[in-house]
Formats: structure tokens, C-alpha cells, sequence
């Protein structure tokens, strides 16, 4: 942009003589002002962190000025915008960003950058530099090589995020997602589907803290329930079953990289998903006793529900420091259930975040939202929809995982056969 300044010394010699960057001028009109566009410089920050080069081309970013009032006064193209521009005098914010981000897209990081200025009677303003940072999620799906020996071509990873966005991961697949992060919705859920070693497997997993400028490397790796390592082959000894290990790594791509990487829960496939050890990893430590509390006067999460227990399905869930997130988790054996909840209500989901479904989760008496985050404890009361597992026989089961304003987590499973 600084290859402009002989333009506009060009323009403005026409009607106000010889003009820097600070000197003053006659307004076309009272209380106006004038912006130099021409002056103002636009740097990305930390982009070969999420590009993996060294700058992002920043003549397709996209400009925009609001007053005060959040109306949108200017729009343009950061290369070809006018070099000046006139306001009326007040205060006013300009926003610079990549692109219109989407709700979830490929290979497209959203870069955003905003900054305050004032426009003075009679005075040309320099807004200066604004800096852009990543602003968006990342999220990078690993197969294991072990573990793509032994997937079926039906295995897919479908990786959702905000309030719609949703993108499917494939073996093959080696491009990056990224999803627009919507202020009160923090919850990624990743569910791998299809077929490992002739078995039909689906894994949910959610994580509740996501934050613009993440990225979110998630691996699947093949083990055995035992914690044998398998061979070259990605063979496991087959009276002992296999289990689909689930980790990921958090870099923080606007500072430092957390180059630490967390396992999360063992796998979560059918008849797996009351396990809470892994044995490779040390136990994580329990949070103080009562600090929070998943309990039912009726139900067992030791054991198998019958569904004659189904009047009496009421968890009371509790957290001492105020209840931050609690995320239901239905997983099943029996594909027509699994499909006939699908077009209910997604088969994971965040009672505080409940985007789009928000009714038809309090039409099935769930609390939503407001009457969940920060509450001491609520109810969460399935009596209406335990009926409907008579139609499906099998085992269903629904993982709670409550977080509370802490971060501090308790997961319980409750089981029923149908």
C-alpha cells in the first residue's frame, strides 16, 4: 500500500495542496473528516504456524468500517481499496479478515484483525497497522498406519463444531478443517464410524474448550484391550480383541505451541463404554470427593438397566463450583436405533450448548443453556425417552461427562438392554 502515497499526494494536490500523513485540510463538508486508507498496513501474525510458509497473500482481505453503532459505513478489497476516504467526525472500529468465514470449510484458515479510531473535524486520520491473527479452529485427523491396515472402506471421521458446521474425514484425507468458533458454543465432537477388522466400531468423543486460533491434532491408533502394542502387520492377539485408541494434540497457533499431548477416555464402542483406565496411562487424579456428582436413586451405572426401570430414569447431577458442561454421549448396537435417534437429535451433544436442537431437547424435558451453565445441580430426566428402546433390542448407552467452572470432569455410563 505504500506504493499509493505518490497517488494520493497526486489527488489531494488537486483540491488541498501538498499533504502528509498528519497534516490538517478543509472538509468537503462540516464535521468530516478524512481516513488514509493509503497509509494503513495490514501483518499476520504468526502465519507460518498455520500455513506452513512464510505469508499469506493480503490483497484478497476483506476491509470493513463500522461507527459506533455498528453500522457498517465502508467495505473493500485490501489491495484495490481508496487510498481516502471522508466520515463524519466520531468514533469508529475497523475490521480486516482473510475472507467470509464459513461455518466449516477446507484448507481455508480465517485470519481476523480489528482496531478503534476517531475521526476529528478538519484532520486527516492514519488508522496505522492492524494485525491479524488466526481466528479460527483447526482440526487435523490422524490414522494410525498400524490402523489403516486393518479399516474397512467405510471408515469415515465426522468432525462437527459451532452450531451446523461438520466436515468428514476420510483415511485418505490429508487436508486440514476449519470451523468458525461461535462465542458460547465450545464443544468439537468427533465420531469414527465403520468397519475395523470385519467388526463394526463407532467412537464419540467430545471435547469442551475449544477456542479461536486452536489446532486440534486428533490420532487414531489400533491396540489391544491389554495394551499389546501390535505388530508390523497390525496384528493383536484375536482372543483378545482390539480397542481404537483416540489422543490429540492442542498447539496454540496465535503464541506458544503446547507440544504436550493428552490421552483422553478409552474407546467408546459398544460393550467398551463403562471403561474408565487406560492401561498405558496413569489414572488421571479424581476431583475432591463431592465436588461433583452424577447419581441416581434407581438406576445403576455398575450394571445393566432393564427397561422396567424406565418411570424411575432421573440422574441428578451436581458440581460444588457450578456446572460448566455436560455432554451426552449415545452409542448402541442395534443400527436402525442409532438411526432412528439420529433423526431426533444428534447421538452427541452439550446440554449447555445446544445450538439448533435447543427445543427438541427441552420438548423431551432436558435442560438447555442457561438452566444448565453455572447451576449447582439439575436434573436430567430420560423418563420420556427410555419408552422407545422397547422397539430396539440391543444395548444402548448413554456416557455423561459433566464439567464444572473448574475444568474438573466425572464420567458416568448408564447401560440398558432392550
Amino acid at each position: 500500500m505504500k506504493t499509493k502515497i505518490t497517488t494520493i499526494i497526486s489527488v489531494l494536490a488537486l483540491s488541498l495542496g501538498l499533504w502528509s500523513c498528519s497534516d490538517s485540510w478543509e472538509p468537503v463538508t462540516d464535521k468530516s473528516g478524512s481516513v488514509a486508507l493509503a497509509c494503513m498496513e495490514v501483518e499476520v501474525d504468526n502465519a507460518e504456524k498455520v500455513v506452513s510458509r512464510a505469508g499469506v497473500d493480503k490483497n484478497d482481505f476483506l476491509v470493513k468500517i463500522y461507527d459506533d453503532k455498528d453500522v457498517l459505513v465502508g467495505n473493500w478489497v485490501y489491495g484495490t481499496m481508496p487510498e481516502i476516504v471522508t466520515l463524519n467526525v466520531g468514533d469508529y472500529r475497523v475490521d480486516v479478515m482473510s475472507h467470509e468465514i464459513k461455518k466449516s470449510e477446507w484448507d481455508a484458515p480465517y485470519f481476523f484483525g480489528s482496531k478503534t479510531f476517531s475521526v476529528v473535524d478538519s484532520k486527516i486520520t492514519e488508522v496505522g497497522t492492524v494485525v491479524c491473527s488466526f481466528s479460527s479452529l483447526k482440526v487435523s485427523v490422524i490414522f494410525d498406519e498400524q490402523l489403516r491396515k486393518v479399516l474397512g472402506d467405510d471408515v469415515t471421521v465426522t468432525v462437527r463444531a459451532n452450531d451446523s458446521g461438520a466436515l468428514v474425514f476420510t483415511p485418505d484425507e490429508t487436508r486440514s478443517g476449519y470451523f468458525e468458533v461461535v462465542k458460547g458454543s465450545t464443544t468439537l465432537t468427533l465420531v469414527f464410524a465403520g468397519t475395523v477388522k470385519g467388526n463394526h466400531e463407532e467412537i464419540i468423543k467430545a471435547y469442551t474448550d475449544v477456542e479461536p486460533g486452536q489446532h486440534r491434532i486428533v490420532t487414531y491408533s489400533l491396540k489391544s484391550p491389554g495394551g499389546d502394542i501390535p505388530d508390523e502387520s497390525g496384528n493383536v492377539d484375536p482372543t483378545d480383541g482390539i480397542d481404537i485408541d483416540v489422543s490429540y494434540t492442542d498447539e496454540n497457533l496465535n503464541g506458544n505451541v503446547d507440544d504436550t499431548e493428552e490421552t483422553l477416555d478409552p474407546s467408546d464402542r459398544p460393550g467398551h463404554e463403562g471403561d474408565t483406565e487406560d492401561p498405558d496411562e496413569p489414572t488421571p487424579p479424581t476431583p475432591t470427593e463431592g465436588k461433583i456428582e452424577i447419581t441416581s436413586d434407581a438406576l445403576s451405572f455398575d450394571e445393566p438397566n432393564g427397561l422396567d426401570k424406565g418411570d424411575q430414569a432421573i440422574v441428578n447431577i451436581s458440581a460444588e463450583k457450578g456446572i460448566s458442561h455436560v455432554v451426552v454421549e449415545i452409542t448402541t448396537d442395534n443400527d436402525e436405533f442409532r438411526a432412528a435417534v439420529s433423526d431426533l437429535l444428534p447421538l452427541s451433544f452439550d446440554l449447555a450448548e445446544p445450538g439448533d436442537q435447543k427445543e427438541a431437547f427441552e420438548s423431551l424435558g432436558f435442560p438447555t443453556g442457561a438452566d444448565v451453565i453455572g447451576k449447582p445441580s439439575i436434573v436430567f430426566d430420560i423418563r420420556q425417552f427410555v419408552p422407545l428402546l422397547q422397539s430396539f433390542p440391543g444395548t444402548h448407552n448413554f456416557k455423561l461427562t459433566v464439567t464444572d467452572s473448574e475444568n474438573n470432569t466425572l464420567s458416568k455410563t448408564l447401560t440398558f438392554n432392550s
